[in-house]
This record gives structure tokens, C-alpha cells and sequence, in this order.
């Protein structure tokens, strides 16, 4: 035990905190799946504005896609261009199918949302045995969350800051009445009407910024969904593991071990059975994180071999850890649930079982033979997510850029 989850001093984390970052993200482009209290003004704002970006986001895809499918059919395009286009037509594409299949399975996603809450800790006592604090979003996955934003937000506001900064340097070279200013875009695409305006350019921005902000938002927040029901199921199946292997079972106290061994039954259905039900809902997210990741590293991979070193090609590479990060989050803690889930297993076997009455020897044999089969993230039944997946996929990645560097040069 950690010593933060020892220390009775510490105020101990409840459900809805579990919630919150997952929530607050997705409500940040006018989603509250938690229906929390707003007033009306602030609920049409937020239905509005999600209206809007999406309707950006829609408009923009369309342009990109258009762009690309010119360059493709013309004979003389700019290949870095065309990658970066990919890369975000490849994002935008995602984004929209991550968030039509996360809100196709919102009923079953509020069933597993309410049994978890239901099964949550409520006093001080509960959360202490379960170390709800050491399951809390650690520090680490809140630094990736957190830096992910961050750099997406640095990028969405780079073609800005620059054309800001290179109008202030062309101010103090020819002077108020000569400087230009840029009105540098975060696509090098044209749109159906000309920004090289104040206000074209403002309206301009603000939909490339409301559909990187869509664009994000429905990229990350079903992963973190994810990770928030793992940590919340490594912690329920920790906490049934040291009840079993810290139990001593006796013959003689009967009543006693039976309802030990049936509460602890009836928590490792429950558990199980949020299993399955988190593969049905994000087992399809969880392919199309997949699919994502390897077409963002393939182009990744050409990019590299062919682009010289220059602005584009530094946000472009430089891009790529936090992807990479993204990916490993999940892995890791679908390994952690494997672990864990398996661990009970090993402490039902483990404990002095042979000491207990017939009845509980047999609940014993159930939970081992239940066990047997660890609860997993599933791409679909394709891939379980967990370390060796992310391995494969870095092994994959790795034999593709070799091919093609053999083959380019």
C-alpha cells in the first residue's frame, strides 16, 4: 500500500471525480453526458456552439478532401503538402467516426457508467480498503492528457502567432503604413471564399480553431473514457484479490464463510460482466484508435524520408511521441486489467481455501475457473489492446519504414 492511501488524512476521491476530466473535456464542445446543472443561457450556448463547430469541421473536411483529391489527379503537386493533408483528413475522418460510434453506444456506455458508480466506495472506511486514491489518475496520464492538448493547442495557434510575430517585424522594417500582414492558415487549402481580410480571416480561423477543437475532443475523450472504467475494474478486481488471499476460511464458521465467499461471488460477476460490456461499447473506438494510429505513423514514415527540415516538418515529427504516447496509455492499462483480473485467480488458489467447507471450496473453483479467462480491452476481437499489441504495432511500424527507405533510395 502507498502511503498516500494509507494516510486516513488525505481526502479520499469519490466517483464523480473519477468523472470529471473525461466530462469536462467532452462538455468543452457542448456535450455533458452527466446532464449536470447549467443554466438555460449557458445550455443553448453550448448546443450552439457544438452546432457550429461541427458544421465547421464538416466544412472543412469537405475543402480538405477536395484539395487532396485535386492534387492527386494533377501531375505536378507538393508531396509534403499532400502528406499533411493525409494526415489530417486522416484525423478529421477518425474523429467524426470515434464520435458516431461512441454516441451509438451511449445507452450501453450510462448502463456500465451507473453500475460502476453503484459499486463505487461511499465511506471513508470502503475507500481506504479499496486505495481508491492509488487508482486516481495518476500523474503521469494526466501529464500526457494534459501535454496532448497543449501541443494540439500550440499548433492550431501557430499560423497565427507567426503571422502576428512577422507583422510586428515587418512593422519595425518599413513602418505601419507598408507591413502586411500574412493571414497564414493551419491548412494550405483554399476555402469557397477569400480570407485576405480582417473579418474573412477571423471567421476563417475560428472555424479552423472550433474544428481542431471538435477534431480533438472526439479523438481523446473516448480513450480517456476508457482508461477512467479501467482504473475504477483494476481496482474492484485488486480489492477482491487481497480479500481472498488475506481470508482464512473455517470449517467450522459455516455462515460466516458462505457470506464472505457470495459477496465476493457476486462482486466478480459484476465485474466481468462490465468487462464485456466495455467491449461492446468501445471495442469498435478502440479499432478505430487502431486503424488511426497505424495510418498516422505510415505517413509519418514518408514523410520523414522525403520532406527536408523546416518548420512543418518539425510540428509534423515532433507530433508524433504524443500519438505514440496516446496509444501506450491505453495499452498499458489494458495490461494492468489483464493482470489484475487473473490475480484473482492466483489469490483464490493461493489462499488456505483447503481449510473451508465444501460449499466454499466449490465458490472457490468457480471464481479460478471464471478467472481463467482475463478481462481484456478488445479492438473487435482483431487485437487485444496490452503491451504485446503495442510492441507489434511499434515492430510493424518499424519493418514499414525500413521497406520503404530501402525502396525510396
Amino acid at each position: 500500500m502507498s502511503p498516500n492511501s494509507a494516510n486516513p488524512l488525505l481526502t479520499q476521491k469519490n466517483f464523480q471525480d473519477f468523472c470529471n476530466l473525461p466530462n469536462k473535456i467532452l462538455s468543452s464542445i457542448g456535450c455533458d453526458l452527466l446532464n449536470k446543472p447549467h443554466s438555460i443561457w449557458l445550455s443553448v450556448l453550448k448546443k450552439c456552439y457544438s452546432i457550429i463547430a461541427f458544421l465547421s469541421h464538416a466544412y472543412i473536411c469537405i475543402y480538405i478532401t477536395k484539395t487532396m483529391f485535386n492534387m492527386i489527379v494533377s501531375d505536378d503537386f507538393e508531396l509534403g503538402l499532400l502528406l499533411r493533408l493525409i494526415s489530417g483528413f486522416n484525423y478529421a475522418l477518425f474523429s467524426i467516426l470515434k464520435a458516431i460510434t461512441f454516441f451509438w453506444n451511449i445507452k450501453e456506455f450510462m448502463e456500465i457508467y451507473q453500475v460502476l458508480r453503484e459499486i463505487f466506495p461511499e465511506t471513508r472506511k470502503e475507500k481506504l480498503m479499496l486505495r481508491v486514491r492509488d487508482y486516481f489518475w495518476p500523474k503521469w496520464i494526466l501529464f500526457t492528457v494534459y501535454f496532448y492538448i497543449g501541443a494540439v493547442t500550440f499548433i492550431a495557434s501557430s499560423p497565427l502567432l507567426e503571422g502576428v510575430i512577422l507583422y510586428i517585424v515587418s512593422v519595425f522594417r518599413v513602418g505601419w503604413s507598408r507591413a502586411e500582414f500574412g493571414y497564414f492558415k493551419l491548412y494550405e487549402i483554399q476555402y469557397g471564399f477569400d480570407h485576405h481580410s480582417v473579418f474573412a480571416y477571423i471567421i476563417t480561423y475560428g472555424m479552423e480553431l472550433m474544428h481542431a477543437h471538435f477534431m480533438v475532443t472526439f479523438i481523446i475523450c473516448s480513450d480517456i473514457w476508457v482508461l477512467c472504467f479501467t482504473l475504477q475494474l483494476c481496482m474492484h478486481f485488486d480489492y477482491i484479490a487481497r480479500e481472498l488471499q488475506n481470508y482464512e476460511p473455517n470449517e467450522k464458521a459455516y455462515v460466516k464463510d458462505q457470506e464472505f465467499i457470495a459477496d465476493l461471488v457476486k462482486r466478480h460477476q459484476i465485474l466481468l460482466n462490465i468487462g464485456d460490456g466495455l467491449n461492446s461499447v468501445f471495442g469498435g473506438l478502440l479499432l478505430l484508435m487502431l486503424m488511426s494510429i497505424a495510418a498516422t505513423l505510415c505517413c509519418a514514415g514518408v514523410y520523414t524520408l522525403t520532406q527536408d527540415l523546416g518548420r512543418e516538418f518539425i510540428e509534423y515529427v515532433a507530433f508524433l511521441p504524443i500519438v505514440i504516447g496516446q496509444y501506450f496509455l491505453i495499452c498499458y492499462y489494458g495490461q494492468q486489467l489483464i493482470i489484475k483480473s487473473h490475480s484473482v485467480a492466483d489469490a483464490a488458489y493461493n489462499h488456505s481455501w483447503y481449510n473451508g467447507s465444501k460449499p466454499y471450496k466449490k465458490s472457490i473453483f468457480i471464481i479460478i475457473m471464471r478467472s481463467q479467462k482475463e478481462v481484456e480491452l478488445n479492438a473487435l476481437g482483431f487485437q487485444p489492446i496490452c503491451l504485446e499489441a503495442f510492441k507489434m504495432v511499434m515492430g510493424a511500424t518499424y519493418r514499414v519504414f525500413a521497406l520503404l527507405k530501402e525502396t525510396m533510395f
